[in-house]
């Protein structure tokens, strides 16, 4: 650590000079001299608040720093492998590294986008005339689904499924019209497509269902007439009168979901 004569005596004076806000989010302290090191302190000449966690292919607030100097310094945060996703500074700047400057009293937010979960290091540098702090930190990225990932075009109304009785060697089978299944966040990793009817509501007996897997696509869109069938589950035959709920959901590569729920009284 450097400092100038009035910095260093301040410090001396008041024993403060990293504030953390989180505890076990920072877990290593580097610095070129010994200063005492204050946790949840919001005097502290460098203030950091972890965010997290945060979610995996979601861009999320990852750490806020503030800047309780009297003077302007320059920040820079690192991944400790490039691999677990972008960092965007809150200057515009994004990438492996983000480097940022704030003004005495300002604070920034550093998001990150983890293409990874579990525990994800990064490194903080903060430079100045004053102080020179360089420490580590962790965040958790956690599998989860962001909201529109995935976009169900159909089936998304009732008129697009039928319950079907048997009709001497026909009917007893579950059809859907039409399927428009879309990736919708650029990644083109849709991957599966989940068919479950349940008779009565959403809350029923499971009565049939289908799985369709695929390798990683923008769109599933079969162009059967109807587009999809179900069987019954073996031994159950479809009853007039009784009213099925369909449930489609599509799934992708990160884990993402999105659901459609139908009727049909047969």
């Amino acid at each position: 650590m450097h400092l100038t004569r009035r910095a260093a005596l301040g410090l001396i004076a008041g024993g403060v000079l990293l504030g953390v806000g989180t505890s076990g989010a920072f877990d290593q302290v580097e610095t070129r001299r010994p200063f005492g090191i204050a946790v949840d302190n919001t005097t502290a000449l460098v203030g950091i608040v972890d965010r997290g966690p945060v979610k995996k292919n979601a861009r999320e607030p990852m750490v806020t720093i503030t800047n309780n100097t009297a003077e302007t310094a320059t920040y820079t945060i690192t991944l400790d492998s490039c691999g677990d996703g972008t960092l965007y500074g809150p200057n515009g700047t994004s990438g492996c590294t983000v480097v940022f400057t704030l003004a005495a009293g300002n604070s920034g937010t550093v998001d990150l986008s983890a293409t990874n979960t579990g525990t994800l290091g990064y490194s903080i540098g903060v430079a100045s005339t004053a102080v020179a702090i360089d420490t580590t930190g962790s965040v958790t990225a956690e599998a989860g689904n962001v909201a529109g990932a995935i976009r169900i075009q159909k089936p998304v109304r009732d008129q697009e499924f039928t319950a079907a009785p048997p009709q001497g060697n026909q009917g007893n089978v579950f059809e859907i019209k039409s399927v428009d299944i879309r990736d919708d966040d650029g990644d083109d990793d849709l991957v599966e497509v989940a068919y479950e009817v349940r008779e009565g509501g959403s809350g029923g007996t499971i009565v049939g269902q289908k799985t369709v897997s695929f390798a990683a696509t923008n769109r599933y869109n079969p162009n059967g007439n109807p587009a999809e069938t179900i069987d019954p589950n073996s031994g159950y035959t479809i009853q007039s009168g009784v009213l099925y709920t369909l449930t489609v959901t599509g799934t992708d590569a990160d884990g993402n979901t999105e659901t459609s729920t139908i009727e049909d009284t047969a």
